[in-house]
């Protein structure tokens, strides 16, 4: 086999390769989804070296008293409304919230997590999987094309074949042949399918850990309060949509509060007017099978809030972002 054999044998075994791993890593990063488990991309280097930037984090769902010291835990943003945050379990406070720390961060985090705010412990870490979701949330386009040009490149080399046949037909049949139409590799075929994988694994890269899981219909206006109790929502109630959303209601009798916050498994995720009752949730997941707990709290002002004691629990079902969020 000559040198150019050779080169052109490793460049395309080595292009196949390279592939092969993107979609191992992207498998390992979506596929949990399918059983419920949470996938965030890291967006900050707060718990370097442990986590890098671009890593996507497979989070377990646990039971609050499977929580213990040392996890790193996927919680709700207990100071950014609707977003998530990924920090280690540090302290155990002696009314039975948590002190959360970034192991890169000098200082422990300053408010603390309740138990019933963490949706998962982290246990799997795909290497740098979700950068291409950090340069999207960057605007970084000139990133975005590069990667897919070299994608494509990727593609069109690993399914040139690896071995060139460069032998040249003899003998009374050689004219026939050179005529004869040969047998074509399905190149195209396979191409256009590996396009197809790399799109799908794209828009299912797990979302930034600053991005829920829930988009809310409603949104409240900032208001003030003079000194009140703050009091809960009461007669949680759960209508399934035909659009695949689902519509949460209350009842209330307590002073008007500056909002009220939906959460989904105790994940600040909507909020609504003081004079609302209601809220419409609908997924925007590709991929997820889960059953959620829904409460309201009621925000008197951020440092006064009061949480309803019944729920409500909606199951959604998605994939390739097609399938529908309904009660429990």
């Amino acid at each position: 086999m000559r040198s150019s054999s050779w080169i052109r044998f490793a460049a395309v075994l080595t292009a196949r390769g390279v592939i092969a791993a993107l979609l191992g890593l992207l498998f390992w990063a979506v596929a949990p989804m399918l059983l419920g488990w949470h996938s965030t991309t890291v967006m900050t280097g707060s718990m370097e070296p442990s986590l890098h930037v671009g890593d996507v984090v497979v989070s377990k769902t646990v039971t609050p008293h499977e929580l213990r010291k040392g996890q790193v835990l996927l919680f709700a943003d207990p100071d950014h409304v609707g977003t998530l945050r990924m920090h280690r379990f540090d302290t155990l406070n002696d009314d039975g919230t948590l002190t959360t720390k970034g192991d890169a961060n000098p200082a422990a985090d300053s408010t603390p997590v309740t138990r019933s705010a963490v949706l998962g412990v982290g246990y799997l870490r795909v290497p740098l999987i979700g950068t291409p979701v950090r340069w999207a949330a960057d605007g970084d386009a000139g990133a975005l094309v590069a990667l897919g040009a070299a994608l494509l490149a990727l593609a069109a080399l690993a399914v040139t074949p690896a071995v060139a046949d460069g032998r040249t037909p003899t003998g009374p049949t050689a004219g026939r042949a050179r005529h004869r139409a040969a047998p074509r590799r399905p190149r195209t075929t396979v191409a256009v399918a590996f396009a197809i994988a790399a799109a799908v694994g794209a828009l299912a890269l797990p979302a930034p850990a600053a991005a829920a899981s829930f988009a809310a219909s409603t949104a409240a206006p900032t208001g003030s309060l003079t000194a009140a109790t703050a009091t809960p929502v009461s007669a949680l109630t759960c209508t399934s949509n035909p659009d695949g959303s689902v519509t949460i209601g209350w009842a209330y009798a307590g002073a008007a509060p500056e909002r009220f916050t939906t959460l989904v498994d105790g994940q600040a995720t909507a909020t609504a007017a003081p004079a609302t009752r209601s809220t419409t949730l609908s997924s925007r997941d590709l991929f997820t099978w889960r059953t959620s707990t829904v409460s309201v709290r009621t925000d008197l002002t951020p440092a006064w809030t009061a949480t309803s004691d019944s729920t409500v629990r909606i199951v959604t079902v998605k994939f390739l972002g097609f399938g529908r969020s309904s009660c429990g």
